[in-house]
C-alpha cells in the first residue's frame, strides 16, 4: 500500500485518488465515505473534529481490500452488506437483487391507493431480499403478509430482514412458474411482485456491477418470452386473489401496453399503466 500516513485524513485522500480513476468525484466521495462509516463508524463531521484520527494496520488492510472491490466494480452495497430502502435497513449480498429507487415508487403508489386494510392478506412473489413485504408490513402491522422465492438462500436473508426490522411474515419456498405448488398457498386480498423482466438482449445495455455481481435468475428473461413471469403470476392470481383482489407488478419499461393487454384478456379490470419518475412506463396495476 501507498498511504502516505495511518491518518484517516491521508487515507481517504489516497484512496479516493484510486477511485476516480474508475468513479465520477461525487460518487467516489459518496462511496468512500460510506465505506469508511461502515467499516469504523466515522462520519463525515468526525474528518473535521478528529482530523488527526488514526488507522490500525487492520483497519487500513480493511479499506485497502474494500476499495479494491469497488474497483472491481462490485456494487457498494455487497461491500458493505447493507443497503436503504424506503427508511428501512435491509440486509444484501449476492443471492440478492440490490433494491431500487422504481421499487420504492411501486411501494409509494400502494401506499397511495390504501387500498391494504386490517387483516388484508399479502404476498409478495419474487421477494428477494424481502423489502416489498417487509415495508408494506411496516406500514401495516395489522395485515398478514407472506414472501415467497424460489431461492433459499434469498428467503434466509428474507427472514433475516425480517427480524432486523421487526416485522412478522410468512416465508414461502415455492417456485410461482410451477403450478402443481400452487395450491396450498392460499387467497389474498393483494398481490405484489416485481419479477424477473429484462431480456437478455438487454444484457449488453447493462452496467458490469450488474451483470457480474447481481443473481442473473432474478434479472433475465428469455426474448422469446418476455411476459412469462406476468402470465404466470395473472393466472396465479385468478384462483389465489380474492374477488376485488389488487394485483400489482413493476414492469419492463418495453411492455406496458402488452402486459396491460395481456391482462384484459384474462378478465382483470380497471387495468392502468403508471410511469415512473424518469418518466418511463414501469407499474400496472389492476382488479380481479
Amino acid at each position: 500500500m501507498k498511504v502516505p500516513t495511518n491518518k484517516i485524513s491521508d487515507a481517504f485522500g489516497f484512496y479516493l485518488g484510486e477511485l476516480l480513476n474508475s468513479y465520477e468525484n461525487r460518487e467516489a466521495r459518496s462511496m468512500l465515505y460510506l465505506l469508511i462509516s461502515h467499516l469504523f463508524n466515522f462520519e463525515k463531521i468526525d474528518f473535521v473534529k478528529n482530523p488527526e484520527e488514526r488507522l490500525s494496520e487492520s483497519e487500513l488492510l480493511k479499506l485497502h481490500f474494500a476499495v479494491k472491490r469497488l474497483l472491481q466494480n462490485e456494487p457498494l452495497q455487497y461491500i458493505i452488506g447493507e443497503t436503504e430502502f424506503m427508511g428501512l435497513r435491509f440486509r444484501v449480498d449476492s443471492n440478492v437483487l440490490i433494491p431500487r429507487p422504481e421499487t420504492e415508487e411501486l411501494i409509494q403508489l400502494i401506499l397511495g391507493d390504501e387500498i391494504v386494510q386490517v387483516g388484508s392478506r399479502i404476498l409478495d412473489v419474487g421477494c428477494g431480499s424481502g423489502c416489498i413485504g417487509i415495508t408494506i408490513k411496516k406500514q401495516y402491522s395489522q395485515s398478514e403478509v407472506s414472501i415467497l422465492d424460489i431461492s433459499e438462500e434469498a428467503l434466509k436473508l428474507a427472514q433475516e430482514n425480517a427480524e432486523i426490522n421487526d416485522a412478522l411474515v410468512n416465508v414461502i419456498h415455492a417456485d410461482i412458474l410451477n403450478e402443481e405448488e400452487w395450491s396450498d398457498l392460499g387467497k389474498f386480498n393483494l398481490l405484489i411482485s416485481n419479477p424477473p423482466y429484462v431480456r437478455e438482449s438487454e444484457k449488453k445495455l447493462m452496467q458490469r456491477n450488474v451483470l457480474d455481481f447481481e443473481p442473473s435468475n432474478a434479472l433475465f428473461v428469455p426474448d422469446k418470452d418476455p411476459l412469462l413471469f406476468y402470465r404466470k403470476i395473472a393466472r396465479f392470481s385468478q384462483t389465489h386473489l380474492e374477488k376485488e383482489g389488487s394485483l400489482y407488478f413493476e414492469i419492463n419499461e418495453a411492455f406496458g401496453l402488452e402486459t396491460k393487454q395481456m391482462l384484459d384478456e384474462m378478465g382483470f379490470y380497471k387495468v392502468e399503466i403508471f410511469k415512473d419518475i424518469n418518466g418511463k412506463d414501469r407499474f400496472v396495476k389492476s382488479l380481479k
